[in-house]
């Protein structure tokens, strides 16, 4: 039994020395590598840790093989526990050696023990953290590790989605610039090769080498590198026959303007070419510079342009129309969507005016006329355009009358169904007519509007014609609009009405004026100024020796009542004098204009006065004078 004992613990010790001795003489001669020291501490610290282990192993196993044999000479169930207990203690717990995937990490174990620091193993290099763990796919203090945790060397590596460089000490480039394979490259601070961009105004490709007379695209702006590498910036280029012009930070300009010069989609000058940009054209010269403020004729139209450069479309250039593809019209029609109107625009491109087109006619400032009157002083006559602008001819309702016209579209007459007048018979029937009303305020001085004038002394002549037994109509009882031109001779056209009185106060225009008086007015032809809808009654002898007579009458009377300034019995072409088939007067009570008679008019019995003098001229005409 002694010989077995002793035959064991010379192997363990020496199995002992050969491991330790190994792991001293791999530790030592690894130690050292380039740019990079292993404490020899760290060796000596793991020798020593290895002799201990070994001792107490040794002491451990021959106190086991001595405890054994005594308790073999007596045979108990204390000792059968005994011997159990023995048998636990002589399993020995696996040994870890070498490469070892711990949760998801991997470790190189040494006699147990995972290794840290450096490690070549095979002939590569390691490393390893504090906790023993390998690094792969990084970088650290300087080097750069790949997927398999291996230490570069002189070459490429792809870790992470960033390219690195390493020497062939397993050092990166940082900070610096590596001419690598005939193309120069940058590398920052972390080791990082820079692609597609720019840096200290050196052009990098999307491959990382720095470009050479040539272009790169970053970040969708186009770059131009000279022969030295560096980008051209705030200057001129000329590469293959055009001409570019980088920016201070060097990007070329593409679809715009600088300095008068025009850039299109490619970045190249524009020269005798368009170019539009956003949504608005422009146009280069043979100069590369853009049209301004002009006209110019390109390819036989003509286009006008901005002081932008902005070729102008669907508006006006004075009395020219820019079409959609800006060219001038020129001959043809064109619709306004902003006016809601046609307009003829002439060889040479001015729009017509005050002229006919064929069957259409275009009125001041060129609206082609529709649904409406015209008057030709050109012919001296009226016509209707129908709501396509087309003249009518032969009989054409309107407003719900018929009218008559020629062929050429000449208005002969309206087809008459209103209540005209016979001289010498009455039905003591009397048109009020208040002149203004609603939005129309007629003229507005001191405070007092014409229209509240007019309503204030119609009131009280309706109720004194009333109260004498007349039988009053008006063409408004209230503050409403009501048309000056036709539709208050229509109303009253329509009655048996046997004269048409028209209230209205003056006005000179002028502040301060001194102007005073009345006037009284009754209807005189003028041809500038043709009837509407009274072509018959209008200027017939009848009519017009009827209203000079009521005219006189009620002017003398409002002479004699109020003491006023005669401002003059006159003759004019008023709209409702013109268009209304009943002797008709109009009268200017006084100027509210002038500060003294605005005071007067305004005051209620100076009214009054008023209304005694137009009923007693009323009156005068009735009794035949």
């Amino acid at each position: 039994m002694k010989k077995v004992l002793l035959a064991s613990a010379v192997a363990l010790s020496i199995l002992g020395y050969t491991q330790t001795t190994a792991q001293a003489q791999e530790n030592k001669a690894e130690s050292v590598r380039e740019n990079v020291t292993i404490p020899h501490s760290s060796t000596s610290k793991i020798e020593n840790q290895e002799k201990s282990k070994e001792k107490v192993e040794k002491t451990d196993n021959s106190s086991k093989i001595d405890d054994k044999e005594e308790k073999t000479e007596k045979k108990t169930p204390a000792t059968e526990e005994k011997k159990s207990e023995v048998k636990k203690e002589e399993k020995v717990e696996k040994v870890k050696e070498g490469w070892q995937e711990e949760n998801n990490n991997w470790r190189f174990y040494e006699h147990n023990k995972p290794v840290t620091n450096w490690k070549k193993i095979q002939g590569k290099w390691y490393y390893f953290n504090k906790d023993g763990h390998r690094l792969s796919n990084t970088t650290f203090d300087g080097y750069v590790f790949n997927k398999d945790g291996v230490m570069a060397e002189n070459g490429w590596n792809f870790i992470n989605g960033k390219w690195y460089f390493a020497n062939s000490s397993g050092k990166i480039s940082q900070n610096k610039w590596e001419k690598i394979g005939g193309a120069w490259y940058y590398f920052d601070k972390d080791g990082i090769m820079l692609s597609n961009t720019t840096f200290d105004n050196y052009l990098l490709t999307k491959s990382g080498a720095m470009a050479t007379n040539g272009w790169a695209k970053i970040d969708q702006n186009w770059y131009y590198a000279t022969s030295s590498g560096k980008i051209s910036q705030e200057k001129w280029e000329k590469v293959n026959g055009s001409w570019y012009y980088f920016d201070k930070k060097g990007i070329m300009l593409s679809s715009t303007t600088f300095k008068g010069y025009l850039f299109n989609n490619s970045g190249a000058m524009a020269e005798n070419s368009w170019v539009k940009i956003k949504d608005t054209w422009f146009y280069a010269n043979a100069s590369g510079k853009f049209v301004q403020n002009k006209w110019e004729k390109i390819s036989g139209s003509w286009y006008s342009f901005a002081q932008d450069g902005a070729m102008l479309a669907d508006k006006w250039s004075g009395s020219y129309y820019l079409k959609t593809n800006g060219a001038m019209a020129d001959n043809e029609w064109i619709f306004d969507k902003n006016y809601n109107s046609w307009f003829f625009l002439k060889r040479g491109g001015m729009y017509a005016s005050k002229e006919w087109i064929g069957a259409y006619y275009l009125k001041a400032g060129g609206y082609m006329a529709k649904k409406e009157w015209i008057y030709d002083d050109t012919y001296k006559a009226r016509y209707y355009l129908d709501d396509n602008g087309h003249y009518v001819s032969g009989t054409y309702k309107i407003d719900g009358k018929d009218h008559l016209f020629h062929k050429n579209g000449q208005w002969i007459s309206e087809v008459s169904k209103e209540v005209g007048f016979v001289k010498g018979q009455y039905s003591r029937t009397i048109f009020l007519d208040p002149g203004h009303g609603g939005r129309d305020s007629g003229a507005y001085y001191y405070n007092v509007a014409e229209k509240d004038l007019n309503m204030q002394v119609y009131r009280k002549l309706r109720k004194k014609l009333e109260e004498l037994g007349y039988k009053v109509l008006t063409s408004r009882d209230s503050d409403i609009d009501v048309d000056f031109v036709t539709e208050r001779s229509r109303m009253v056209n329509k009655t048996n009405s046997d004269i048409f009185i028209s209230i209205h106060f003056n006005a000179t225009g002028n502040a301060y004026s001194k102007s005073s008086g009345i006037q009284t007015y009754s209807y005189s032809d003028d041809p500038d100024y043709p009837s509407k809808i009274n072509p018959y009654w209008h200027n017939h002898p009848d009519r017009i020796s009827e209203s000079k007579r009521l005219a006189a009458a009620i002017h003398s009377s409002l002479l004699a009542e109020t003491g006023a300034k005669d401002a003059g019995l006159l003759e004019r072409s008023f709209a409702v004098l013109r268009e209304t088939a009943k002797p008709a007067v109009l009268l200017e009570l006084g100027y509210i204009d002038n500060f003294a008679e605005n005071q007067q008019i305004r005051d209620s019995h100076y009214q009054d006065k008023l209304v005694a003098g137009i009923v007693k001229g009323i009156q005068k005409y009735y009794a035949g004078k």
